[in-house]
This record gives structure tokens, sequence and C-alpha cells, in this order.
């Protein structure tokens, strides 16, 4: 409780009035008590000197034995105790005990001072009375000499009873004060903290998120300056962090959407955030990664050098690692941050792909040219060093002359047309196909092909088939191209099946052969433009018809592979196609 302010406040009012008024008390009932004595005093003092001049000419005369007779009448017209002392401390006379009963009083206080300064008095506690008594002596002098001494006593009782009366009024103004005091406290304290509370409140939902925060003003003074900068604060946070908040959408939605893979971890390499293209890169869940190290996310320890190098320096480090053993190859640049680092992944494996693709495809190109070229020029020289007059050489230099000719005009026809296709210069005539038709014009047009490798070609295409929405020509020239490979790649005696079948929204129609088959690690390359596997090479052609059919049919929104087979047992290449909607 005393730990709130307000208590603290209200406590601290209390104790003030407390001590103030106790501390005015006490000075009051002192001051009170000394001035009630010391009135007491004079006027004891006075009528001691009246009893001291009255027994004066009875010293003087000799008459000491009458004293006690004058005692006891003062005494009674006074009201008071009048005791008449010789000087040597003798008792005379005494207006209430008998003086020969009383022992001698020259050791009294009072009687000392009085002989001594000339007024004596002093306050002691009576036995006989069972009350404070005040004593007030004045010394009896006769021609100029000390011949006793006058004293009077009073009860105190009466001014005793007085004094606590004006201490309970006191005490009872004290208590009095103190009630007020503590409203008053009470009221002041709440009316000082209530503010504070209620600022107190607000920074809490803030605290939680809540920044639209506003205290009614109603001081003028600290107190109502304060809630106004509490207001002005309140409105201009909300403002940094909607603006925070706004820079951190942006941020986290270009983070999000990059290609590239984002990561960033603690000082500790526990990662804190990923991105999509982190996710997809490293097979990652948000859930999954959060709070693993580093290593345990991208499980390859070339990455996490580059990374413990960055934070070990505080310096930006890069590097080109390749990993899963050549089938990816990354660039990292781990940028120190103030906490712990970002780690940026560049997947360069495609751009690697399409390099080599690059590569290759000049090679391919400058081997599928240097042959017939080469061809050309053996045959033009040789017709020139004296052939042409051999009129049989000569028609049959002409005739493979003609023929390397044709090969380059389809070369140069094949690529045309593949860079039309991937350029979208051809338009496609789409319409309802009865794929099973297609199919069998192209059988038929390989068929004396077929027969001439001495094959067989089977053509399975179940009844009920629904028809495709494609351009019949065109997917015609992709099973012309695919039956072609199929005869050239299978021996003498082999079998090669075309079939269709459906699977969800599409027709699949596939070619399979019994031929030499088509290794694992060249799978992925053979839609390549002029790409051919070492074994095939010697099956002549442009290397350009499977790119073609890949073009074509992904044109159509198609897909087309060829599946894993035993080098040997041959291949099976298969694409998809839309089923045309029901008119």
């Amino acid at each position: 409780m005393f730990g709130s302010i307000r208590w603290r406040i209200g406590a601290a009012f209390l104790v003030l009035v407390l001590v103030c008024m106790g501390g005015l008390s006490v000075y009051l009932l002192h001051t009170v008590r000394d001035n009630n004595l010391d009135g007491l005093r004079t006027q004891l003092a006075s009528q001691a000197q009246l009893v001291s001049d009255a027994s004066e000419p009875y010293f003087d005369q000799g008459y000491e034995e009458s004293l006690d007779a004058l005692a006891e009448r003062l005494g009674n017209e006074a009201g008071t105790r009048i005791t008449i002392i010789a000087a040597d401390g003798t008792v005379l006379g005494d207006s209430e005990k008998d003086p020969e009963a009383m022992e001698s009083h020259a050791s009294r206080p009072e009687v000392v001072q009085a002989l001594s300064e000339g007024v004596g008095s002093s306050i002691r506690y009576s036995a006989t009375l069972g009350c404070d008594m005040l004593y007030v002596a004045v010394p009896v002098m006769v021609g100029g000499k000390v011949a006793g001494v006058a004293r009077i006593s009073l009860s105190l009782a009466e001014i005793n009873e007085s004094l606590g009366q004006i201490n309970t009024a006191i005490i009872a103004g004290t208590a009095i004060a103190a009630v007020v005091a503590i409203l008053v406290a009470l009221w002041v304290s709440r009316a000082t903290t209530e503010p504070l509370k209620q600022l107190t409140q607000m920074s809490r939902r803030m605290a939680y998120g809540e920044l639209d925060q506003k205290i009614q003003v109603s001081s003028s003074g600290e107190v109502g300056e304060l809630a106004r900068a509490f207001n002005q604060m309140s409105a201009r946070l909300g403002e940094m962090v909607g603006l925070l908040t706004s820079e951190r959408d942006k941020m986290a939605a270009i983070v999000s959407t990059m290609d590239s893979s984002v990561i960033i971890v603690d000082g500790e390499s526990r990662v804190n955030m990923v991105n999509r293209a982190a996710e997809a890169l490293f097979r990652l869940s948000k859930e999954g990664s959060q709070g693993h190290t580093f290593i345990e996310v991208v499980r390859d320890h070339e990455l996490d050098d580059v990374l413990q190098k960055c934070l070990r320096t505080g310096k930006q480090q890069e590097g080109l690692v390749e990993v899963e053993s050549g089938k990816q190859f990354l660039r990292v640049v781990a940028t120190p941050l103030e906490q712990g680092a970002l780690v940026l992944l560049h997947d360069l494996t495609r751009l690697r792909r399409l390099e080599t693709v690059r590569r290759d495809f000049i090679v391919n190109i400058s081997h599928e040219l240097r042959t017939p070229i080469t061809s050309l020029k053996i045959l033009t020289e040789t017709l020139q060093d004296g052939a042409v007059d051999d009129s049989v050489v000569a028609r049959d230099f002409l005739d493979r002359i003609n023929a390397e000719a044709d090969r380059l005009a389809q070369m140069v026809s094949e690529l045309g047309e593949l860079s039309r296709i991937e350029s979208g210069e051809v338009s496609l005539k789409m319409e309802a196909v009865d794929v099973g038709e297609v199919m069998e014009r192209a059988a038929d047009r390989l068929m004396a092909q077929v027969e001439r490798g001495g094959l067989t070609l089977d053509v399975n295409v179940p009844v009920g088939l629904p028809e495709v929405l494609a351009d019949k020509e065109r997917i015609e020239q992709v099973l012309v191209n695919l039956l072609h490979n199929a005869t050239k790649f299978t021996p003498r005696g082999g079998r090669i099946s075309l079939s269709a079948g459906t699977e969800a929204d599409d027709i699949l129609v596939s070619v399979a052969d019994t031929g030499v088959g088509i290794p694992a690690e060249d799978l992925p390359r053979i839609f390549e433009r002029f790409y051919k596997v070492d074994k095939a090479r010697t099956g002549g052609g442009t290397g350009l018809g499977l790119a073609i059919a890949r073009h074509v049919v992904e044109a159509h929104g198609g897909r087309i592979w060829a599946e894993e087979g035993i080098e040997g047992k041959g291949s099976t290449f298969t694409f998809t196609l839309p089923i045309a909607p029901v008119p």
C-alpha cells in the first residue's frame, strides 16, 4: 500500500501535521504552565512580603512566641499555608501545624534561596497532602539584618487540573487537525496522482501495442504539461510505428518475393528469418527452420564457412559454392548486422546450365555444319581436279553435293522454324482434334521407313478417347519426329508402340521403342538444340527434332518428357495435350 505515491503523500502530510501539532502542544503546555506558575510565584511573593512586614515588629520586640498565632490568623485570611521561620531554620509559626512538632527548615530550597537572593521558591510533592506544593519565601529584615523567613505555600492540584484540561483541549485539537490533514492529504494526493495513474495505465496499454491513447488534460500545472507531452508522444509514436510498420511490410514483401534466397541469423548462427526462395532452395518451412543453426538448415559446410568468417571478422564475405555434387551452384554473400548477419544466396545453377547449353550449342552446330561443308569442299575440289570430265563420277559427285545442300537447307529451315516457335511468331490453329486420327496419319507417313528397317509399329487408340484442343498439323509433326527417332535407334526386329490414354484433364500420347535407350545422365538435356546422345550420332539428323517437339507441345499448354530406362532396353517419350471442352 505504501508503495503508492498517493499513500506516501498522505503519510508525509500526516506525519508532518502530527509532528507540528505535537510540538505545538508540548510548547503550549509548558508555556501555559510556566506562565501560570510565574504569576502564582509573583502573587505568593507579594503575600509573603506582606507576612514578612507583619512579622517584623514581632522579631524587633522579641515576641517570637506570638508568631504562631500571627501565622494562623494570616493563613485563615489568605486561604493559604503560612510558615514563619527563624534565621537558623527553626519554625516559629505555622498556620496548619504545630511549630514545635516541625523539623528545622534551614535546608529547605526556598529558605536557602530566600536568604541568599531575597526571594526563594520551589515545588515539592507533599506526602501529607498527596499533591505538589508551591513554596515561596522572603526574608524578614529587622534593622537591615535578616531575622527570619516568611514562607507561603499553595497546592498545585487546581493548577494541574486546569493544565490537564488545557492539555486535553490541545490533544483534541491535534486529533481533529490530524483527521483534517489526512482528508486533505488524500484529496491532494488523489488530485495529484490520478493523472499519473491514468498515464501509467495508458503507458501499459501502449506497451501492448495500443498506441491510440490520449489523456484528458484538466490541469495547467506540471501534471498538465506531462499529460500534454504524453499525448504528443503518443501521436508521434503512432505515426512512427505506422511508418515503420509500412516500411517493414514493404521490406518483407520485397524480401519474400525476391528470387534470391535470404537468411538472417543471430550472433550464434541461429536462423531468425528465411524468405520463400530460401525455403524452396533448401526445402524448408518457417516453423522448421526457426531457432535452428545455419549449418542445420543449409546442410553444407562451405556455406557455413562463409557465414562463420563473416561473424568472426565483422566484414562482408563472398563465395561460390558447389553443392549436391555439381547439381547446384550458389553464390553466397554474408553481410554482418549489428546482431548476427544477412546471408544472400544466388542460385547460379540455371545460368551455369544456360552457359553449358550455349557452349554445347556452339560445339554442336559447328559439328553439324562442319561435316556437310567439309564434304562439299572435298567434292568441289575433286571436281576441280579433273573429276568433272568423267560424267559418271561428276554426276555422282553432283548428287552428293545436292544431298549435302539439302541437309544444310533442312538444318536452316528447322532452325528458322524453332526460332519462330520460340518467339511466338507461329500461330496455332487450335481446334477440336481426334488424336487417334492424327496418330494414324503419322504412323502411315513413317510406315515405309519402319518396314525398310525391319521393325514392327503398333498403334493403340482406346475407343471413345476424347478430342484434344490442338493444331493437328503441329501435333502430327511432333509424332513424326518422335517416330522417326524411334526408327533410327531401334535395331532390326525391334518394336515401336504408339499409344494414347487419359489422365485427369489431359490426353497422354506415348511413343515407346525397344532400341538402344537413353542413359539417365542424358535425360535432362535431350530436348536441347543439337544435343545428341553419343551413341546416337551415327544415326544422322540435325538434332533439332526433339527441341521443336518440346516447344510445340508447350505452346499447346502441355508437357513432354522421356522416361528413364535401362540402356539397351529402349526408351519412352510421352507428351500431354488438354482435352477439348465439350460444346
